[in-house]
């Protein structure tokens, strides 16, 4: 009797709300956003499967939401394969519920996205001093693919590009579904520098930059790093003037006024990001619209 069957393991998409992969006894399920969801162990009749008979997947954990007191909010009522299909029934307890259907697929969950570990880690290792801190106190350090800065965050992280961009390199946290290090978005990797922005409350702080210490004096500082601080809640030129944090040259004048911009671009500076819009402008920080 077999226990697993490859016609299930590999990479099922239903295309916008679910995507699983099985792994024999094991399932993973990802969110429209690519975010796991649901890790389980999972049990089947193998060998009615490969008959191509309708067979029922018994999921250990089912659960994909909670409230916040831990409740039960939205679950897999049954997961079937058949006809070298899976039924997906999501079940909401006070919504009706719905069926989705997933067919296998021959890629991952990232296959939009390149891998360029091999290519940038020993380039990025070492410490990251910050332009515009005279004191040299702010850094961003890598350890393997660990990165840390101060207080703000880090954590482990993969080194990417997109398909659709492979001239742009950016520092990703390692599970590749999150925009953000606890508290600033990716960190682009240039030939002498590294640029982020960091979230404060509500406020996107201009564009940060650290490069190696002996180049501090000698890089071209991109233009958003010189900028003001902006809201993402507020209208802009109302934001208050904030001071200096240490995140490049902060300044307390006016952020800059709204014009108009095609509709894909950043509303505050005219960024165009092309088709993959972030969920931050790179140039000026502020929230884009997706």
């Amino acid at each position: 009797m077999e226990k697993y069957s490859e016609k299930l393991n590999g990479f099922w998409e239903e295309g916008y709300h679910y995507y699983l992969e099985f792994r024999n006894e094991k399932l993973t399920v990802r969110g429209y956003d690519r975010a796991v969801v649901l890790e389980t162990e999972i049990s089947y009749d193998a060998d009615a499967l490969e008959k191509g008979l309708r067979t029922v997947i018994v999921l250990k954990d089912r659960v994909l939401s909670r409230t916040l007191t831990g409740e039960m909010m939205t679950e897999i009522g049954e997961l079937v394969w058949e006809n070298d299909e899976l039924t997906f029934l999501y079940h909401y307890p006070i919504l009706e519920d719905k069926v989705y259907t997933l067919h296998k697929t021959d890629h991952g969950p990232f296959a939009h996205i390149v891998i360029r570990d091999d290519e940038y880690l020993d380039f990025l290792q070492g410490d990251w001093f910050e332009w515009g801190r005279g004191d040299g106190t702010s850094k961003l350090v890598i350890h393997g693919n660990q990165l840390s800065w101060g207080v703000w965050g880090g954590g482990p992280f993969h080194v990417i590009s997109y398909v659709s961009d492979p001239q742009r390199v950016l520092l990703t946290p390692e599970d590749l579904t999150e925009d953000h290090f606890r508290g600033f978005t990716q960190v682009e990797v240039k030939p002498d520098m590294l640029c982020t922005t960091l979230m404060v409350s509500d406020m996107s702080m201009p564009l940060s930059v650290f490069a190696r210490k002996e180049l501090l004096d000698r890089i071209e500082v991109p233009e958003a790093a010189r900028r003001a601080p902006v809201s993402t809640m507020m209208a802009p030129g109302t934001a208050p003037p904030m001071m200096g944090m240490g995140m490049g040259m902060l300044k307390t004048e006016p952020s800059p006024q709204k014009q108009e911009y095609p509709e894909r671009c950043c509303q505050y500076c005219g960024y165009d990001p092309g088709e993959n819009t972030p969920k931050f402008c790179p140039e000026c920080g502020a929230l884009m619209k997706r």
